[in-house]
């Protein structure tokens, strides 16, 4: 098993897609956060998840302050909160198996243990980012993904 990293990200005001249902709506949202400057801000910036409330794909973008262009999407927030993450390749079938590797080790930890809605003060999902950059997916063949599994201190 790869080591666990354990990571607090802050509150934050974010930028959803809505729901993603095709590649169309998916490229749209990248090419609309792709353009803004955020040279001087947060890494990683966007997360993707699966809603598990409304049924759908979204992709968040962390807005820089005082940025006022949505374009065609809405400014919600981000809770934050404490993630195990690891490192996959983004694929499906490798994304799943890193996150029930990090769902056994919270399981079996005496210091966390899974966010839920009983124990957390937000509903919080699974979440990925891709790290590399897309001349990797180019010479590689696929790209690799942090894999954000929300936890909670016991």
């Amino acid at each position: 098993m790869q080591d666990i990293r354990i990571i607090k990200i802050p509150e934050l005001k974010v930028v959803s897609s809505g729901a993603i249902t095709n590649m169309e709506e998916l490229e749209k949202f990248d090419r609309w956060w792709s353009a803004i400057d955020v040279n001087n801000y947060i890494t990683p910036r966007d997360f993707m998840w699966y809603n598990e409330k409304e049924k759908y794909m979204e992709w968040v973008f962390a807005i820089p302050d005082n940025y006022k262009d949505f374009g065609d999407y809405y400014l919600k927030d981000f809770p934050g909160g404490l993630y195990a993450v690891i490192t996959s390749k983004d694929n499906e079938e490798d994304c799943n198996n890193t996150r029930e590797q990090i769902r056994k080790w919270v399981l079996e930890s005496d210091c966390f243990e899974l966010s839920t809605e009983k124990n957390d003060i937000a509903i919080r999902y699974t979440m990925n980012h891709v790290i590399t950059p897309k001349i990797f997916k180019e010479k590689m063949g696929y790209h690799l993904s942090d894999n954000f599994v929300p936890i909670v201190v016991k």
